[in-house]
C-alpha cells in the first residue's frame, strides 16, 4: 500500500503544500516571538534584527517558546525590481538581503517573519502586495520566510463588508498555499469587517481584532473589552490577535499595568509578540515576559480562551478551562484603588450546579505560590490596575 507521502508525490504535490491547505499545525497554540515596529518603527536594519535574535537566545526567551523574529514595515525600497517585479530589500538596511538575515536567524534555531500589505502600498508607503500576491509569496518562500504579517493600508477601498475584505485577503492566503514553504499568515486588518468570522477560512492563523495598541493603560482596557464578545472564537489553528505586546516598550505603564497586560493577553490566547528592546531589559520587564507559569497558560494544549464571568463596577472576573481538567481565573481591577474580589465556584466554573463543597487546590501564578485548598469560593485582594491570576487543580 502506498504511503500518504508517496500518493502526494504521484499527484505532483509536496507534503508541505497540502499541510498549508489543511493542517493547522502552524498555530496549535498562539504564536510567540518579537516584532520590530513598536520599538524601532522604520529604523529597522540587519544589525537590529540579528542583535535581537541573539538576545532571544541568550536571555532564555527562545527556550520559553518565543521563536519568531519578525521585521515589520520599511524593509524594502520604494520601487519593485524592474526585472523580477519582486519587492526589493533595501540594500543599505539589509546588505545581505532578506534571505541572508533569515539564514542567520534560522542558524540560531529561530523562525523569521516579514511584513507586507493587502493594498497597493504599506502603511509607511512602501510597495504592498495587492496584485502581486503570487510573486511575493514565492519570494518570501525563496528567502526562507516563516511568518507574514499582512496589513490593511491603501486597500483601494476594497473594504466595508466581510465579502469584500475576505476576498482581498484570500488572494494572499491562496498564494501562500501554493508555495513549498509553510508560512504563518497573520492578518492585520484591524478588526474590520468581522475578520474573526472569516480569517480562518481564507488561510489565516491569527487576525487582529482591534485597532493598534498604544503603550498606555486605557489602550489595554479598550482592547480587552473588544475581545470579550469574541473570546470563544480563538482555538487551535486560529487566534484573535489583540496586537503586539507593549511591555517595556516606552515605559509608559507601571510594572503592575504591564503585568496585567501580559496576563490578559496570555489568558485570552492572544499571540505573545514582544515589542520591546530585548537586548536591554530591566529585571522587572524580564520577569514579566519570562513567567513560565503564565506562558504555560497561553500555550496550554486545550487552546481555550478565558471568558468574562462577571463585571462589577471596575472589576472583571475571567475564567476558562485548561487541559487535564485544570482551570484558570483572572481577577482584574481597572479601578484606581486596591479592592477585594470574590469568585464563587458557580461563577468561575460557569456552572450553577457546581459542587460548592468540593475542595480545590489553588496556585497564584505571579506569586509562584500554592495558596491552599478552597471550598465554594475564593477571595483575593487586587491592587489598582492589577490582576490576580490563579490556577485551579480541578473543576467543581
Amino acid at each position: 500500500m502506498l504511503s500518504n507521502t508517496q500518493i502526494l508525490t504521484i499527484l505532483g504535490l509536496s507534503v508541505v503544500q497540502v499541510m498549508g491547505i489543511i493542517d493547522p499545525s502552524l498555530a496549535k497554540t498562539p504564536q510567540m516571538g518579537w516584532n520590530s515596529w513598536n520599538k524601532y518603527q522604520c529604523n529597522v536594519n540587519e544589525t537590529v534584527i540579528i542583535n535581537t535574535a541573539n538576545a532571544m537566545v541568550s536571555s532564555g526567551l527562545k527556550d520559553l517558546g518565543y521563536h519568531y523574529i519578525n521585521i515589520d514595515d520599511c524593509w524594502s525600497l520604494h520601487q519593485r525590481d524592474n526585472t523580477t517585479q519582486r519587492i526589493a530589500p533595501d540594500p543599505t538596511k539589509f546588505p545581505n538581503g532578506i534571505s541572508g538575515v533569515a539564514s542567520k536567524v534560522h542558524a540560531l534555531g529561530l523562525k523569521f517573519g516579514i511584513y507586507s500589505d493587502a493594498g497597493t502600498n504599506t502603511c509607511a508607503g512602501y510597495p504592498g502586495s495587492y496584485g502581486y500576491e503570487a510573486i511575493d509569496a514565492q519570494a518570501f518562500s525563496d528567502w526562507g520566510v516563516d511568518y507574514l504579517k499582512y496589513d490593511n493600508c491603501n486597500n483601494l477601498g476594497l473594504a466595508g463588508n466581510a465579502t469584500i475584505s475576505s476576498k482581498r485577503y484570500k488572494r494572499m492566503g491562496d498564494a501562500l498555499k501554493n508555495v513549498s514553504r509553510p508560512i504563518f499568515f497573520s492578518l492585520c486588518s484591524w478588526g474590520t469587517d468581522d475578520v474573526w468570522d472569516w480569517g480562518r477560512s481564507i488561510g489565516g492563523q491569527s487576525w487582529r481584532m482591534s485597532g493598534d495598541i498604544s503603550d498606555n493603560w486605557s489602550s489595554v482596557v479598550s482592547i480587552t473589552g473588544q475581545a470579550v464578545p469574541i473570546a470563544n472564537i480563538s482555538a487551535p489553528g486560529g487566534w484573535n490577535d489583540m496586537d503586539m505586546l507593549e511591555v517595556g516598550v516606552h515605559d509608559q505603564m507601571t510594572i503592575t499595568e504591564y503585568t496585567s497586560h501580559f496576563s490578559i493577553w496570555a489568558a485570552m490566547k492572544s499571540p505573545l509578540i514582544l515589542g520591546n528592546d530585548i537586548t536591554n531589559m530591566t529585571n522587572d520587564i524580564k520577569n514579566i515576559i519570562t513567567n513560565n507559569e503564565v506562558i504555560a497558560i497561553s500555550q496550554d494544549s486545550l487552546g481555550a480562551s478565558v471568558q468574562q464571568r462577571s463585571m462589577k463596577g471596575n472589576t472583571q472576573l475571567f475564567a476558562g478551562p485548561l487541559s487535564k481538567n485544570g482551570y484558570v481565573s483572572l481577577f482584574l481591577n481597572e479601578g484606581n484603588s486596591t479592592t477585594n474580589m470574590t469568585g464563587t465556584w458557580s461563577e468561575i466554573f460557569n456552572n450553577p450546579k457546581a459542587n460548592t463543597h468540593k475542595s480545590i487546590a489553588v496556585r497564584d501564578l505571579w506569586a509562584h505560590k500554592d495558596l491552599g485548598r478552597f471550598q465554594g469560593s475564593i477571595s483575593v485582594s487586587v491592587e489598582s490596575h492589577g490582576v490576580r491570576m490563579l490556577k485551579f487543580s480541578q473543576q467543581a
